[in-house]
């Protein structure tokens, strides 16, 4: 018999205990692969929580670095801790009236919240108006000083609301102002053109001839005959000095000189000289004669009045040339310059225009009008032009001009002060203050307080500056009680 045939792969039993090493190999994994999944979501639910809360008011108010919290309805109501406010939220207190003696007893109206009175209802309860406090920023503290201007505030008004009150923006660029300068001037004598009629010696007035003020003279036109014993006696001196008349004397050319000399010096004229010469006479009645032909402006005597020598007998203006006197205030300074085309219109002489030039500006500032005189010289051969006549001159504006210019809305002006509000980006509204110059009425120069590039706030200045004061009322009242703690809320829960 042929013996058995034996299998090529026996099979081999597993040692003892290898069955229960698999078993905790596999849960060992199963609780790492667990333990891995919760761990990642977790991770995931906690960005998403970070994401979802991120937005929320105490967040972004931690991040912002929020100063303290008020409550929006009592803002002198602070806290340091959000939450609600501690005000809004009291319970309603009962308000009872007084019947007649016959009514009974008191009823009650009403219930109201004593620190808000405007918060009432029917039946007792916890007034729902509470509002929750508001984080106040430190950029917002630090935007609000900004301002220069005292009493108000950097203000953030939202986009839809400055389209709804009519804001309007504009920049502050480099520009001249349309039109030409409108003033005020007066007809005046040119002063190089006036004469005094005056004699250097004291007498007495005889004749008169022209006894009128504003009477037109001609050159060489008697005026008064004057009686001057001194000057009597100095022509006397001179013929005697010329050997003529009782006690003639040899003298010499130098004593002829000398008094013929003292003659010139007292005011006689060549032609009582000449005449003096002519005759060997002397006269006791002097001829004075008008200088010039002109306007007598001024007349300082009466026939037989005695006179002094410091005297002014006439003041006679030749009016063929005038001035005109323009007030030009201390603002309009760099406006008007020497050399500036000008046209002067008088107000009693409707249609007619007179065409010049500033030939002069003064120096000084009257004390009372604080005004300074700008000067046009004009013909006046017709005499048409009167002195003291009114009128506007015109200046010609200068082509060019490199000043800053703002919409005149632009500006408030508060009498003391002018300012006006800039646009910071985002709907912040910063005040600054300006001083201005000249303007024509849509524009006004800037002189300091902007900057070219500049934005600011074109129409509805006033709306903003209402809201700026309020707001700069409402942190000093919140930063008083903050320091004093007088009307800081109490921290309770929520706060």
């Amino acid at each position: 018999m042929n013996a058995p045939m034996q299998d090529p792969h026996p099979m081999h039993q597993p040692p003892p205990g290898a069955q229960l090493m698999n078993t905790v190999r596999w849960v060992l994994f199963a609780g790492l692969s667990l333990l891995a999944a919760v761990s990642i979501a977790s991770w995931v639910a906690w960005r998403i929580d970070q994401g979802r809360t991120a937005g929320t008011p105490a967040v972004a108010a931690h991040q912002r670095g929020a100063v303290f919290y008020r409550c929006p309805m009592h803002p002198s109501y602070t806290s340091d801790k959000p939450g609600e406010c501690a005000i809004c939220g009291m319970t309603l207190e009962r308000v009872e009236t007084a019947g007649a003696a016959d009514s009974g007893p008191r009823r009650i109206v009403y219930y109201r919240n004593p620190m808000n009175p405007s918060a009432t209802s029917p039946v007792p309860m916890k007034d729902q108006m509470g509002m929750d406090y508001v984080p106040v920023y430190s950029d917002e503290g630090s935007a609000a000083g900004q301002g220069d201007v005292p009493g108000l505030a950097t203000v953030q008004i939202p986009a839809e609301r400055t389209q709804l009150i009519g804001v309007r923006l504009a920049r502050v660029e480099r520009g001249s102002l349309a039109g030409a300068a409108t003033l005020v001037g007066f007809v005046a004598p040119d002063e190089t053109r006036l004469k005094r009629v005056q004699l250097r010696a004291a007498g007495w007035v005889q004749d008169v001839h022209v006894n009128r003020t504003g009477e037109l003279v001609k050159q060489g036109q008697p005026m008064l005959s004057l009686y001057s014993p001194e000057l009597y006696q100095s022509e006397r001196e001179y013929l005697i000095a010329m050997g003529d008349g009782e006690g003639a004397m040899e003298h010499d050319a130098g004593a002829h000189d000398a008094a013929r000399e003292r003659l010139r010096l007292l005011g006689v004229p060549d032609d009582e000289v000449t005449r003096l010469e002519r005759e060997r006479t002397a006269s006791s009645r002097l001829t004075l004669r008008s200088p010039v032909t002109g306007t007598v402006l001024e007349r300082n005597l009466v026939e037989g009045q005695y006179v002094e020598a410091d005297t002014p007998l006439f003041t006679v203006a030749d009016l063929s040339r005038v001035w005109v006197l323009v007030d030009l205030y201390e603002m309009d300074l760099g406006r008007v310059k020497v050399g500036d085309r000008a046209r002067f219109t008088a107000d009693g002489l409707p249609g007619r225009t007179f065409d010049a030039t500033i030939d002069f500006i003064y120096p000084t500032v009257s004390s009372e009008t604080r005004t300074l005189k700008a000067r046009l010289a004009l013909d006046n051969r017709d005499g048409l032009l009167r002195p003291g006549m009114y009128g506007h001159v015109e200046v010609a504006a200068r082509a060019g001009g490199g000043s800053l210019v703002v919409p005149a809305e632009a500006v408030v002006s508060t009498g003391d002060i002018s300012y006006v509000f800039l646009a910071r980006g985002g709907g912040r509204f910063e005040p600054r203050r300006v001083w201005t110059g000249r303007g024509d009425g849509d524009r006004v120069t800037v002189m300091q307080g902007l900057a070219e590039g500049d934005t600011v706030v074109a129409s509805a200045s006033f709306l903003i500056d209402s809201e700026s004061r309020l707001k700069a009322a409402i942190e000093g009242l919140g930063a008083d009680s903050s320091h004093a703690g007088a009307t800081r809320a109490p921290s309770g829960p929520g706060h």
